[in-house]
Parts: structure tokens; sequence; C-alpha cells
């Protein structure tokens, strides 16, 4: 695979869940087509409602692996959560890390090569912000482990995704919006970036 090939054949990831629980949300981006898929059987309802395929998150990662060895791809993620989430609940995290590339360090090293001034701590947000692609104030991450708690809350209380509140539902179709936001934004700021230091 040429080097130019790289980051636009690239599977991006971003996960949405809890620090000290497997994920529950996945996206995954490979050129323009994305797809969630649920990865909590607690959710599991929930993602039917939204017509989402549901795989636990072990099997999930290494059918991610087999198509990258397969159709010769990279892995591309902005926050090293999903690496933490990899190696402590798969036992796939050594042949990700073959497979990785950091969506952050990618956007930095352009930062510093341009002189655009980020910071180390700068969010995913941030970047697009600076590209002038700022994500909804709605779907800022500070309400992901909320979202995930209340509609959690609903689903056990209730049993179905149909009984749960209007406000829980909300909640959920925020925190999926929120994840297609991140995943492909992050592909975004990577194709961007790249193209920017080829060009130097």
């Amino acid at each position: 695979m040429e080097k130019a090939d790289v980051e636009p054949r690239g599977i991006y990831l971003d996960i949405k869940g809890f620090r000290d629980r497997p994920p529950i949300v996945l996206g995954i981006a490979v050129g323009e087509t994305f797809e969630q898929v649920v990865t909590d059987a607690d959710f599991g309802d929930a993602a039917l409602a939204k017509d989402l395929r549901f795989n636990r998150f072990e099997d999930e990662v290494q059918a991610l692996v087999v198509r990258c060895r397969r159709e010769s791809r990279r892995i591309f993620a902005f926050s090293r959560q999903i690496l933490h989430a990899i190696e402590h609940f798969t036992p796939s995290a050594a042949a990700v890390m073959d497979l990785y590339e950091d969506a952050r360090e990618l956007a930095l090293l352009w930062h510093e090569k341009s002189r655009r001034g980020a910071e180390p701590d700068w969010s995913l947000a941030d970047f697009l912000a600076d590209l002038e692609r700022p994500q909804p104030r709605l779907l800022a991450p500070k309400h992901t482990s909320s979202r995930l708690r209340y509609v959690e809350q609903q689903l056990r209380k209730h049993g179905a995704y149909d009984a749960i509140t209007g406000g829980a539902k909300a909640k959920w179709t925020k925190l999926l919006q929120q994840n297609e936001s991140d995943t492909r934004g992050t592909r975004e700021l990577v194709l961007h970036a790249a193209r920017e230091l080829t060009c130097r």
C-alpha cells in the first residue's frame, strides 16, 4: 500500500462507555461508510430500536484486526481510551498496536509544522473548531457518562426500550449522534492533517 493511501483507507474508531467497563458503543468509519455497533448486552434492546448491530467488543475488535490484515488497512483513533479498552477487555492489544495510528499525535505534528499553536491537551473538538468544523454544543463529551448512566438505569427499570422515558430515548439518540460526529470528525482531521503535512 502506498503511503498516500494509508489515511484514506484507514478504519476510524470511536468508543462510548464507562472507563471501568468494556465500551457500550463502537463507531466505525471506512471511507464515507459509517456503522455503529452496540457491544454491551444491557443495551441490546436500545440497539434494536435504532437498527444497530450487536456484537461483543472482543469479537468486534478481532474482526477489525482480521479486516485490516486482509485489506491492508490501518486503525486510527483520536483518544487512547480505545487502546486502554482493547488492552483491558480483549486479547487483541498486541495485534491492534501493530496496526494503530494515533490521530491526536498526527494532528499535533501538523500544528507544530504549520505553527498553528495547538496545545498538547487539545480535544478533538478543539482541532475541529480550528478547521472551522465546530461540533454541535449538544454533543459535547462532558455529557457522555450521564447520558449512558440514565439510559442504562431506565432500561434496567423498565426492561424494554419502548417503555423508557422520552428523555432517556433522547439521551440515547444524542449519544449515538456524538459517537458518529466524533468518528467522522477523527477521519476528517486525519485526512486534513495528512494532506497538509504532505505539502510541506
